[in-house]
């Protein structure tokens, strides 16, 4: 199991590296790899710390943190393959204040209003679409901390900070914002002027991550019950506040630590228990079937209505864990899992390789237009490789939502092209005088 986390942790370090070269990188698979570690390497050293043992099998864990390093190794492979002959120089982050303050505001409103639509398709375009306030930020953060503008970085880290607070006061998930904020955190392990740099942000980012997220578990019934329960603001306001107040600094000796961290982070938990039940012909391999839904998932229901597919995965992990699953949270399928049931050990290699190559690419092509000043079309890459850092859903969720990203970000170019139209350009679309003829 040593073995596995040391591989996990090494790959990430290697992806570092490899985007730092030439900086044309927004950081979006740095942002996925570290939610995959998210969500199975805190479980898996919690069982090596773990002496009571009172946690989850570590069998289990241990078969799971095996293929996630597996699966980690092929990420990166699929990602530098993406970075092949690469042309554009390295630039500096540039100062453009409109198009930031443009995609927080447009972002804002449209995640806001994605709430209130529930007309199929429609609703999940407005979703993907709302993802772009965090591009703004990403890149306001960026240039203010490369330029060592103090006052203008803590007035974004604001902004950043206020997110997951509201989607936790919303929904009662930490994982809505937790994941946003790593999106837009990751981008600075690329933009950060020295390693050093590097490594605190890291450090800081996981040990304050743990915390919270401790605090977080232990007063979670109290949070959802205020937000499931339809309380008032000010009861939602008290609950999230006592939750950050009572942070404490984790303790790998505590058993009510560990068994948080077992619970919610460790998804090897599900893939070794679906391993061994694939392994015993308990249940058969799907061979594509979940692929296949993926990209049924990609049609949109206002085209057909009565698609079979929805989207979620607790079925899908009942049906492979033979596990009862409670209603009251959400249990994801993950990548790890997902790949491995369809086609085994060939399928998590194959699969993150090529997933590492889609978001390398398209992490790639967002960066080179932002570098060009091509700021219209960054949403074209930006939008559905936000779409594919899903690393605990499934690939029915990928590929609706890249389906739906696609259809947002080309709505958010022509928007951002009315509104950045030159006057030269509209000039043209003013009638000209009659000319007289000639005599």
């Amino acid at each position: 199991m040593r073995i596995s986390i040391a591989v996990c942790i090494g790959t990430f370090i290697v992806l570092v590296w490899m985007l730092r070269r030439n900086r044309i990188s927004l950081g979006l698979p740095v942002a996925y790899l570290a939610n995959l570690h998210l969500i199975h390497v805190p479980g898996a050293i919690g069982k090596v710390l773990d002496k009571s043992g009172k946690l989850t099998p570590a069998g289990y864990t241990r078969t799971g943190i095996m293929l996630t390093a597996l699966g980690t190794v092929a990420f990166v492979a699929g990602v530098a393959i993406a970075r092949r002959k690469m042309v554009v120089p390295l630039s500096l982050p540039a100062a453009r204040s409109l198009f930031w303050r443009y995609c927080v505001l447009g972002g804002g409103i449209v995640a806001v209003i994605s709430y209130l639509i529930d007309i199929p398709s429609v609703g999940a375009v407005f979703a993907r679409g709302g993802v772009i306030w965090m591009l703004g930020v990403l890149l306001g953060l960026s240039s203010a901390l490369w330029r060592g503008d103090r006052a203008r970085a803590a007035r974004w880290l604001a902004v950043l900070a206020l997110y997951p607070i509201l989607m936790l006061m919303i929904g009662g998930f930490l994982s809505y914002g937790s994941m946003a904020v790593i999106i837009i955190v990751s981008s600075l392990a690329v933009t950060a002027r020295t390693p050093w740099r590097v490594a605190l942000i890291s450090v800081f980012s996981i040990v304050l991550g743990i915390n919270m997220f401790i605090s977080y578990f232990h007063h979670r019934p109290e949070i959802r019950a205020a937000v499931w329960g339809g309380s008032s603001t000010d009861a939602r306001i008290e609950a999230v506040t006592t939750a950050i107040k009572d942070v404490k600094m984790f303790d790998p000796n505590n058993v009510m630590h560990l068994f948080a961290i077992d619970q919610r982070l460790n998804q090897n938990y599900f893939v070794g228990l679906a391993a061994e039940r694939l392994e015993n012909k308990r249940v058969d391999y799907l061979r594509g079937r979940s692929l296949w839904e993926g990209v049924q998932a990609m049609v949109p229901r206002a085209l057909w209505p009565d698609k079979p597919v929805v989207a979620g995965s607790p079925k899908i992990v009942s049906e492979m864990t033979g596990l009862t699953l409670s209603k009251e949270t959400s249990f994801g399928v993950g990548n790890v899992m997902e790949f491995h049931i369809n086609f085994g050990i060939p399928g998590v290699i194959a699969g993150f390789l090529l997933l590492g190559w889609g978001l390398g690419r398209l992490d790639r092509r967002a960066a080179e237009e932002n570098a060009r000043g091509n700021l219209g079309q960054v949403f074209l890459f930006f939008v559905p490789a936000v779409a594919l850092i899903q690393p605990n859903g499934s690939i029915v969720e990928m590929g609706s939502g890249v389906a739906a990203a696609y259809f947002a970000a080309y709505g958010w170019r022509w928007a951002w092209g009315r509104w950045t139209m030159p006057t030269e350009r509209r000039a043209v679309a003013v009638p000209r005088q009659p000319q007289p003829l000639p005599s």
